[in-house]
């Protein structure tokens, strides 16, 4: 289907997506705030100069990232989320050193890499290989650094114990709130697909599924089949408009849909004309609520 579609759509169905991504991940560029506040605050104690003023360039980043989301620049969010991410996670390891474990930190750009470059796959490349090359190059050199750290063992430890932990909690957050964006992505596609854009009753291909559906259960079980069609509708149109007419047709649906229980399947059937399917109903039941309708 992508290949189906015309360029300047396709760039705005990823404009969209990227848009609908941000929205949800906006809570992690927060947090991602917090941690770096408290983090600047355990550099300035232990005073290492160096840590804490990248501390403050981070601060200072995640502040622009948060204005840049509400100005819809999401490219440019996500580059500097990128950057700032991979740049802490190897200048906090080169300092104090492997033990440490700030380079789990650096997992935490794939989603933010796959969601926000999708159109630019020269930058998805580089930061891709960018995270690849900071956490090999961190473990191969993982002995050469940390020479300059005058934190005891003990403290090494401490912050080793409280990254991992910090990382994968960032990391199963991103994850889970990915899962809800392409979830929320699919539930709207499914409700595009198979719900009228105007009445927002079933489409005849969705009542159509259904059908199949129920003739694969083959357990001789009733179901009614309603078919409703709206009289003098061309003359509603004629005389007063089509907006008219779509009202009309959007307060018979309100009406349709009123009557019905949550199991029936009621759908614009085409034009004027609408279709209720109520499973497992005697033919009786179904006259009922054709008259109630």
């Amino acid at each position: 289907m992508m290949m189906t579609l015309q360029a300047e759509d396709r760039s705005q169905l990823f404009k969209d997506t990227a848009a609908q991504f941000w929205t949800h991940i906006t809570p992690m560029v927060y947090l991602a705030l917090g941690i770096h506040c408290v983090l600047l605050a355990v550099f300035i104690t232990l005073d290492i100069t160096i840590l804490w003023a990248a501390n403050i360039f981070s601060i200072l980043a995640y502040c622009n990232c948060l204005y840049l989301i509400r100005r819809r620049r999401y490219r440019q969010t996500g580059q500097l989320m990128s950057f700032e991410i991979i740049a802490h996670a190897v200048l906090a390891t080169w300092v104090l050193g492997w033990e440490s474990n700030f380079s789990f930190y650096l997992f935490c750009v794939i989603p933010i890499i796959a969601f926000t470059f999708q159109l630019v796959t020269v930058k998805r490349v580089v930061f891709s290989a960018a995270v690849l090359l900071a956490a090999a190059g961190c473990f191969t050199f993982r002995r050469h650094m940390g020479q300059g750290s005058s934190l005891s063992s003990e403290m090494l430890e401490v912050f080793g114990v409280v990254n991992i932990l910090a990382a994968t909690v960032l990391a199963i957050y991103a994850t889970a709130l990915s899962v809800r964006f392409t979830s929320s992505m699919q539930l709207s596609l499914y409700h595009i697909a198979n719900r009228d854009s105007l009445t927002n009753l079933f489409t005849r291909r969705r009542v159509l599924h259904r059908v199949r559906q129920l003739e694969s259960r083959r357990q001789g079980l009733s179901a009614s089949i309603i078919l409703l069609d709206i009289d003098h509708f061309k003359q509603i149109n004629d005389l007063h408009g089509h907006e008219t007419g779509d009202v009309v047709l959007q307060r018979v649906a309100e009406v349709i849909s009123s009557s019905v229980r949550s199991s029936d399947m009621a759908a614009r059937w085409g034009g004027e004309e609408f279709l209720i399917l109520m499973p497992d109903t005697a033919l009786s039941d179904g006259l009922q609520v054709a008259d109630r309708i």
